[in-house]
């Protein structure tokens, strides 16, 4: 209950901020309260050594690591809001678009268990859970090579692609910014 009431909380802080009528001095600090709670500061701190340390390998928490899931050649979208230009308005992607070569070896980002293999209109998709209810979605393998149940390592196979893979980190309570590891 608390975390829908910091969600509704952010979202008329965010519409206010944009209504561009003095309320941002009155918005900022009222978020900065709710939100220490949270331990976000502990977390941009985590973040921010990450960023600094500039590794294709990164700690996540306690022994876990992360990788990128493959080679790519451009990075098309990033996660997080930008300007849709087709719908003329703010939009949110809750992950990562890599433009990739074909048939591209596509690896896991952390160690996990194989959830579900599934197909949509992009290809064949997976989905892994890791430690501390986090979960990866991997978009647009063309081939998988593994199968549900499984347990994967950081040097385990997941498929190949086709041109392009879509990456999502998310836990329950939704998508996760994982830009951090494309820059």
């Amino acid at each position: 209950a608390r975390m829908l009431i910091v969600i509704i909380v952010v979202t008329l802080a965010g519409l206010a901020m944009q209504s561009n009528n003095g309320s941002r001095e009155v918005v900022e600090p009222v978020i900065a309260y709710i939100m220490k709670d949270y331990g976000i500061e502990k977390k941009v701190a985590t973040f921010i050594h990450n960023i600094r340390e500039n590794q294709s390998i990164v700690p996540v928490s306690g022994d876990t690591t992360m990788q990128l899931p493959c080679e790519y050649l451009e990075l098309q979208q990033k996660y997080g809001w930008y300007w849709n230009a087709e719908e003329q308005k703010q939009s949110f992607y809750p992950g990562i678009s890599l433009k990739v070569k074909e048939n591209t070896v596509v690896r896991p980002i952390m160690s996990g268990k194989v959830e579900e293999i599934s197909r949509n209109d992009e290809g064949r998709t997976v989905l892994l859970s890791h430690d501390d209810q986090i979960y990866s979605l991997y978009v647009g393998l063309k081939e998988v090579l593994i199968e549900e149940k499984d347990t994967v390592k950081l040097d385990d196979t997941l498929g190949k692609c086709s041109n392009s893979l879509y990456l999502e980190l998310r836990n329950q309570d939704g998508p996760l910014n994982i830009n951090y590891l494309f820059e």
